[in-house]
């Protein structure tokens, strides 16, 4: 026998010397190897049944200990598996389980909105984190002010004045919508999340309802939303006196208030008496900031970003997007330099 035989021809011509019939023996070899290739997919099969039968029986244990209910707990097991999730994750953190919930609620035939409400208290996915993103729009607060902007790049004030599983409703605070405006219509609505960023998405409106006098407008829930980072820079609350300048119809108009507060970023002013002219500033719009630190006069181009209307007075969150590097320098300096005098007094006391 010669020392570079393979397996299978040594094993084919040891068959042959058995058996002598070469057909006979080209079987033997077939179903041999088929016989071992079941084996092991068998093996694999069993090692992944038993697998995923010790991954149920932990995802329960687990469950049970949040006092989810048997039903809640079929729920998330089932369509974590259609969405091929770990479904230890979705118990353990709010983005799969909102994304599981999701699909169970959109597929459905009967979904129980309270169920999965009940499901994201256990969890601990009920309350929002001021400083953490938000995920989907089910997450922004009830009372959240914010601009909706039409395909005519007309825009109203709104605020979130109720939500559920499937759809959001936002009211008109300014009265009404444009007459234009249609279910269908793709709207953007763009809103400020305290301590965390400038959020904005798109979706198509569903329904417009008028109750009582209120026009509210129906959206349904989004995953995709776009986010801006805010508190870039160090940011400190003051009371200067600034002046506020910008184009309209008539012309170039300036108007006296007061910077509430200020980074390298951006900055808030505030005007005490609110004019018509004032009123027409919406998202996006350029402004021009001209105030003084230190004795040094400065004037920076701003994006508007936020509108607020008070009773007594507008202010404007802005954006300083072309900023010299000079200017940011300088104010990063003066913002510091506060920051620290804000930090003796608190020892101090």
């Amino acid at each position: 026998m010669q020392d570079n035989l393979s397996k299978f021809d040594t094993l084919k011509l040891a068959t042959q010397y058995w058996q002598g019939d070469s057909t006979t023996t080209t079987l033997i070899v077939v179903l041999f190897f088929l016989a071992l290739a079941i084996f092991f997919i068998a093996g694999f099969l069993l090692q992944k049944r038993l697998k995923a039968k010790h991954l149920r029986r932990y995802f329960e244990t687990f469950a049970k200990e949040r006092e989810l209910t048997p039903q809640q707990i079929e729920i998330l097991w089932h369509y974590s598996q259609q969405m091929e999730r770990d479904p230890i994750l979705v118990l353990e953190f709010k983005a799969p389980f909102e994304k599981v919930v999701d699909l169970y609620i959109h597929t459905d035939p009967h979904p129980d909105e309270e169920l999965v409400r009940d499901m994201r208290k256990k969890l601990g996915f009920e309350v929002q984190s001021p400083y953490i993103p938000l995920i989907t729009t089910k997450d922004i607060e009830i009372f959240q002010n914010g601009r909706m902007i039409f395909a005519n790049n007309k825009a109203i004030n709104v605020a979130l004045y109720d939500k559920d599983e499937r759809y959001m409703y936002w009211l008109a605070v300014d009265g009404d919508l444009p007459l234009s405006v249609h279910p269908g219509e793709v709207v953007k609505v763009v809103f400020v999340r305290q301590d965390d960023g400038i959020y904005s998405f798109e979706q198509p409106i569903t329904e417009i309802a008028r109750e009582g006098g209120k026009t509210i407008v129906k959206l349904p829930h989004t995953f995709d939303l776009n986010r801006i980072q805010r508190r870039e820079y160090p940011r400190i609350k003051l009371d200067l006196p600034a002046r506020l300048s910008f184009e309209t119809s008539e012309g170039v108009v300036t108007i006296q208030g007061q910077l509430k507060d200020l980074s390298a970023g951006g900055a808030r002013i505030c005007v005490q008496k609110p004019l018509d002219s004032l009123k027409k500033i919406k998202y996006g719009d350029e402004v021009s900031l001209s105030f003084a630190l230190d004795d040094t006069q400065l004037q920076i181009e701003a994006k508007v970003l936020e509108r607020d209307i008070k009773p007594k007075a507008i202010c404007l969150r802005t954006l300083f997007e072309n900023i010299d590097e000079k200017i940011k320098d300088q104010i990063l300096e003066y913002v510091q330099k506060e920051q620290l005098k804000i930090a003796q007094l608190q020892r101090n006391r």
